[in-house]
């Protein structure tokens, strides 16, 4: 069984309660978690917006972190979901991927990488850490740090 079947079949399993944790490889264990990040990364990168949004809790929030505070820069499904719609429809395209995962309860930590091709055709990349937490095993709140090059 191949590994977005086995996150498919996780994220199933934690949609009706049932606690899971994935085998990738012999020594790789990824949880619901962490396929719920890597499944919401995956629907960004394909620009499905449908598919992110079933990943969001209703009462959602994206919290942008600088200068030692904190911003509530999408609040709400719904928010979120027009946010993501219009950024998306941009001619600049972006695709990300996810470092390293810490968890820890309900709170999933990640280095999140943006890739992008600049004006010249440069390749350009930055990356921010994103703290994930869950609940009913929804997307229930994301931090976002500032981007480091």
């Amino acid at each position: 069984m191949g590994s977005f079947a086995k996150i498919a079949i996780a994220l199933t399993l934690l949609a009706v309660g049932i606690s899971t944790e994935l085998r990738v490889e012999a020594h790789e264990v990824v949880s619901a978690q962490h396929g719920a990040v890597s499944t919401y990364i995956e629907a960004y990168n394909a620009g499905d917006v449908d598919a992110m949004s079933a990943l969001m809790h209703p009462r959602i929030q994206w919290i942008a972190v600088e200068n030692g505070k904190s911003e509530v820069v999408g609040d709400g499904r719904e928010a979120l979901v027009e946010q993501m719609t219009d950024y998306l429809s941009s001619p600049m395209e972006t695709r990300s991927s996810i470092g390293k995962v810490i968890e820890n309860g309900r709170f999933l930590t990640t280095r999140e990488t943006a890739h992008w091709k600049d004006s010249t055709g440069a390749d350009k990349a930055q990356s921010s850490i994103a703290v994930y937490e869950f609940e009913a095993g929804l997307i229930r709140r994301v931090w976002y740090f500032p981007a480091q090059k």
